[in-house]
């Protein structure tokens, strides 16, 4: 997705020919808006779906797990509509049983601001405020899923998006934010489960 929002951005240039102001593109900045939200979510989504892959391969049974996945694993189990649910859990079951419901609340994921990713992440792998890992402001980042909302619901009303703000601060930011996740998001993994770095930090 990041490629095709690079591809908008090329695209704006091009067509403006270096022209200042607003030559009638506005559609191409929302659009890279959108999609750069979308991969911002993506990502979020297919990063706790890994976590989880990894703590299941590395544990031996649930015990081996983060006290608040054992935690929100069990209540999953409880409240089940299902009275047979609980013999899932027999045997190696319980990691289906982790990855199915990882997967389920993944699914439900549609804002991804700080709030929804703190109690998403903290759910499925027990990492508490993965978003202080962020250099930039939590709010940056629900300001940035704010506009792409505003974008989805108002179409060619919503407020027009200027190119160097998608280029050199959306971007760069949403980048830079993915790159923070992703090294604390590795060592986490290391030091809440046995074995090496679970994938390689990025510089």
């Amino acid at each position: 997705m990041l490629t095709d929002v690079d591809r908008l951005i090329e695209s704006h240039g091009i067509l403006s020919g270096g022209a200042q102001g607003r030559p009638g593109l506005g559609h191409i900045t929302k659009s890279g808006t959108f999609l750069l939200c979308a991969a911002w979510e993506l990502y979020i989504e297919e990063l706790v779906v890994e976590i989880a892959k990894v703590l299941a391969d590395r544990a031996n049974s649930p015990s081996d797990l983060p006290k608040e996945v054992r935690k929100e694993i069990s209540k999953h189990v409880k409240k089940h509509s299902h009275e047979l649910k609980p013999l899932d859990l027999a045997g190696d079951g319980w990691r289906l049983v982790y990855l199915a419901h990882s997967k389920e609340l993944v699914s439900q994921l549609n804002t991804p601001k700080t709030g929804p990713i703190n109690l998403l992440v903290k759910k499925i792998s027990g990492w508490t405020n993965p978003t202080e890992c962020w250099s930039c402001e939590p709010n940056y980042i629900n300001d940035f899923v704010t506009v792409r909302g505003d974008i989805a619901h108002r179409g060619s009303d919503a407020n027009y998006v200027r190119l160097d703000t998608l280029r050199d601060d959306y971007r760069v930011h949403i980048a830079e934010t993915v790159r923070e996740m992703d090294n604390g998001a590795c060592d986490y993994v290391q030091a809440n489960s046995e074995g090496n770095s679970p994938w390689r930090r990025r510089n």
